[in-house]
């Protein structure tokens, strides 16, 4: 038998369950029990760098907040700047006397 290339050839146990359920599988959809083994662990290996890359994202939108939240706080509080904005723009106005009608 001429083995693939860059393929191993690994021995584990599985469960007689499993294996029958393979075979059926295997049979209803024209494939060898190998490739549905194959599938099965590109599956896992996708789905374990998939859950890589969302703990990488993570923890990249957790420093985002972090500089964020770093940002808006800084500084003096806007309120101080609030009130001197307003009530500095104001005009005193001061009352004219009314005029008499004749």
């Amino acid at each position: 038998m001429i083995e693939p290339v860059g393929a191993t050839k690994t021995t584990f146990y599985l469960p007689d369950h499993l294996r029958h359920e393979l075979k059926k599988l295997a049979a209803a959809r024209n494939k060898t029990v190998t490739e549905l083994l194959t599938e099965g662990a590109e599956h896992v290996v996708a789905r374990g760098r998939a859950g890589l890359d969302r703990d990488i994202l993570r923890q990249r939108a957790a420093e985002a907040r972090r500089r964020l939240r770093r940002g808006i706080y800084e500084g003096a509080p806007i309120s101080a700047a609030a009130d001197e904005t307003i009530y500095s723009a104001q005009t005193t106005r001061t009352r004219q006397p009314r005029r008499r009608q004749p």
